[in-house]
């Protein structure tokens, strides 16, 4: 797995961005996509590793909303995704 994903970070949060556009969450009123992490998580019990994970916190004001997260593998190919 490639770990410069420094470089490459910008592009990693507008694709979790993309897929989260996907989901309807319009009842959570959500004014603010904050992007928030990103790690490799290389042991999980329910999510094929190793992946990346992309990490987005939904906020109303200053009132946090949920937490998205993007899992992707090495060719930034969508794994899962999780909303809470």
């Amino acid at each position: 797995m490639d770990l410069n994903i420094v470089q490459y970070k910008n592009e990693y949060y507008e694709l979790a961005q993309e897929y989260l556009k996907k989901i309807d969450f319009v009842d959570l009123n959500i004014l603010e996509i904050i992007p928030k992490s990103i790690s490799i998580v290389i042991d999980h019990d329910f999510i094929p590793t190793p992946c990346i994970e992309i990490k987005l916190e939904l906020s109303k004001g200053e009132k946090k909303t949920a937490n998205y997260f993007l899992y992707l593998n090495e060719n930034k190919e969508f794994v899962d995704e999780f909303l809470y």
